[in-house]
């Protein structure tokens, strides 16, 4: 006897200590336990929800839902969690909704059918998930606007290289150009030189004879050498 009272106010103990919410329903939906933290959790007094449809705890838009929900369990009662792979949420006295993590377990008693959810008010899990996400977003969106900035930057160097490389391209055909200009200028020159060598060559010998025909007139001044003039004029 004084093993099964260790046990019970084990139990007990277990049940108004746990931090987790604690609630056993009936059935019907009727909540028959809920132990102190979630009375705190749902900001209720323990005497206002022993006697109320469970549904009470949850946002209205889901009520209508959950009643469907809460006869499939009992109908084929699997101790689970509920929600998996979606949200969940609660609401409080006040009107306010917050998320949970909820477990549900199953036991019969006396030919009666109960539920046990224990609820997790995830509030701060879900606050530092969304800051997580909002970092992660943040980051995904720096560096795609570094990897944006990367590829135009490499656009630009590949723009600036071929301008580069065409200006290149200008330069040795200007070189190129430069070159033949200065051939030509040079064949130019030479052909001038030997044009002048040439004239000088061919007229270099009769201009000698004149000079010399005329330098042999000036000499015959007097009239007596008029003759002498004449035929060195003729020759």
């Amino acid at each position: 006897m004084n093993r099964e009272l260790s046990e019970n106010q084990l139990l007990s103990a277990l049940f108004s200590n746990s931090s987790e919410g604690i609630i056993l329903a009936a059935a019907s939906g009727e909540i028959v336990l809920i132990n102190p933290s979630a009375e705190k959790m749902f900001g209720y007094a323990h005497s206002e929800l022993i006697g109320q449809k469970i549904d009470v705890l949850l946002p209205n838009s889901m009520q209508r839902a959950h009643e469907h929900h809460r006869h499939t369990f009992h109908q084929n009662p699997v101790n689970r969690s509920m929600g998996k792979g979606r949200d969940l949420f609660a609401m409080r006295k006040d009107g306010t909704t917050f998320p949970v993590e909820i477990s549900l377990s199953h036991y019969e008693l006396l030919g009666s059918s109960y539920a046990i959810a224990f609820i997790i008010d995830i509030t701060v899990r879900k606050h530092s998930e969304q800051v997580l996400q909002m970092q992660k977003d943040e980051l995904k969106r720096v560096s795609d606007e570094i990897r944006k900035l990367n590829a135009d930057l490499e656009q630009k160097v590949a723009d600036r290289i071929m301008m580069l490389r065409e200006t290149l391209v200008q330069l040795e055909r200007s070189k190129d150009d430069l070159a033949e200009a200065l051939e030509k200028e040079k064949e130019l020159s030479d052909l001038k030189s030997r044009f002048v060598s040439t004239v000088s060559h061919e007229f270099r010998t009769p201009l000698a004879a004149v000079l010399s025909s005329a330098s042999l007139l000036a000499k015959y001044v007097k009239e007596e050498e008029q003759d002498k003039r004449e035929r060195r004029k003729q020759n």
